[in-house]
């Protein structure tokens, strides 16, 4: 048997690996039938020109992972895998790769005018120069101690809570600490309830782990506790400062209402804190958290909307009376958020940095607020209605539309704009729109891309 392959010696890759790869795809197409004899190494070294070590490197490789087998004084002989299929068909491989592929949408992330790098460079070269934070080894499973104390402090000050640094839990995104969470009262609850519309991605770690969900669908006039109560749920995720993705705000009197349904049905409340300190009009609403006397709140803080979506640093503050169970299961966990960049936001925070870039990002985000309303207000003229954008970093907007739901949803990501449609009625469409990452000079564009869409 003849071996023929062609070999890129400018390629990074080894050449015994490229021979390798070749030999291992001539057997999977059945070009190489099963007890095909290969080449002696020496054999294929002279007419490959190839050392003898790289077809020796080569031929163990395949031995290895059971494509050929070696037989003393006899030589290499192809294995027998006709039972397996290794053919793709060339139109699921092309479905394949197109479920892989993300979108890098133009709306999303943050405003990159935003972000103080300079400030950050000089406070992670301060970080990784310091013999105290030994970056040789692994962090703290609960989050770096100089960064829970920060946090606590932060949600007390900024969101009128009232927390220890031996509450907080610090990980990458809310639905990892959700997975941590859901280990922890998972033996007294498993039915939970969620806005409807609500944050999907955390209603779907609650159904990876088998939970019931109780969808209570949010009114005009907000979330209706009476519905709750009649529910068999214990447990609700609810974001009420800043309700995803409507943008209303829960009155006082319902968060006293929920607290009380809490406490008289030994029931929890986890609270999304989301983007709910950036608001353009009076002070951010207080944590409900901070409102609990009863210990039954869980809540939940992320500081990917506040700084960077990269950094994936986010924290969940659990009730006291939830911390001997945490403490008996942490160990189960890793940390995976980097230490390094903990103890840098920990140095941002304790240095004053964050609050100066929260009085930053508020002014930008409220003149791309404004520009933005404006711009789509003069462009559709009566076709769009604006319904919410007094808060947060997205707009919701009623207007007329003849697409369907899903020829729109496909318009909106060839077009590279994440689009959130809430309702589809007729005519008619509801949805919340991202606009942090809009670049501020380019809005009017944005909004003649987003009126072809519609």
């Amino acid at each position: 048997m003849i071996i023929s392959p062609v070999f890129d010696k400018e390629s990074s890759k080894a050449l015994y690996i490229q021979l390798y790869e070749y030999i291992k795809t001539e057997i999977t197409s059945g070009l190489l039938k099963p007890d095909s004899k290969l080449p002696s190494i020496r054999e294929a070294s002279s007419s490959l020109k190839l050392s003898k070590t790289t077809i020796e490197n080569a031929y163990s490789q395949l031995v290895a992972e059971g494509y050929i087998e070696n037989y003393p004084k006899r030589g290499y002989f192809v294995c027998d895998l006709s039972e397996y299929n290794f053919q793709i068909k060339t139109d699921i491989q092309k479905n394949i790769i197109g479920q892989i592929a993300e979108t890098d949408y133009i709306n999303d992330g943050v405003d990159k005018e935003s972000f103080d790098i300079s400030t950050w460079k000089r406070l992670y070269n301060k970080v990784i120069s310091d013999d105290s934070t030994n970056i040789y080894s692994s962090g703290s499973i609960q989050g770096e101690k100089f960064l829970r104390d920060e946090i606590a402090n932060f949600v007390n000050t900024m969101r009128g809570g009232h927390t220890s640094s031996e509450q907080v839990i610090v990980g990458a995104g809310v639905q990892y600490l959700l997975g941590i969470l859901i280990g922890i009262i998972k033996e007294n609850y498993n039915t939970v309830a969620v806005e409807m519309p609500g944050f999907n991605k955390a209603e779907y770690i609650f159904e990876d782990h088998c939970f019931n969900i109780r969808h209570i669908d949010v009114t005009d006039n907000g979330f209706p506790i009476s519905a709750l109560r009649k529910s068999d749920a214990k447990l609700i995720y609810i974001s009420q400062s800043h309700q995803y993705p409507l943008g209303t705000i829960m009155p006082v009197n319902k968060r006293m209402e929920l607290l009380d349904w809490a406490y008289k049905n030994n029931g929890l409340i986890i609270e999304d804190d989301y983007d709910a300190i950036i608001r353009y009009g009076g002070m951010p609403i207080p944590s409900l958290q901070g409102l609990d006397k009863n210990d039954c709140v869980i809540y939940l803080g992320s500081f990917s909307k506040m700084l960077l979506p990269s950094l994936r640093i986010s924290f969940m503050v659990i009730p006291k009376k939830l911390l001997p169970k945490y403490n008996i299961i942490k160990t189960r966990h890793t940390q995976s958020t980097s230490k390094i960049d903990q103890l840098v936001l920990a140095n941002f925070m304790k240095d004053g940095y964050m609050l100066k870039h929260l009085r930053k990002i508020k002014r930008i985000y409220k003149k791309k607020n404004l520009l933005i309303s404006t711009s789509f207000k003069n462009t559709f003229k009566n076709k769009l209605e604006i319904i919410n954008s007094e808060s947060g970093l997205h707009i919701v907007c009623e207007a007329d539309t003849v697409k369907s739901e899903e020829k729109l949803q496909e318009d909106a990501k060839n077009s590279r704009v994440l689009l959130n449609i809430i309702s589809k009625h007729e005519n008619k469409i509801i949805f919340s729109l991202n606009y942090s990452g809009i670049n501020i000079n380019k809005i009017q564009d944005f909004t003649n891309l987003l009126k072809k869409i519609l």
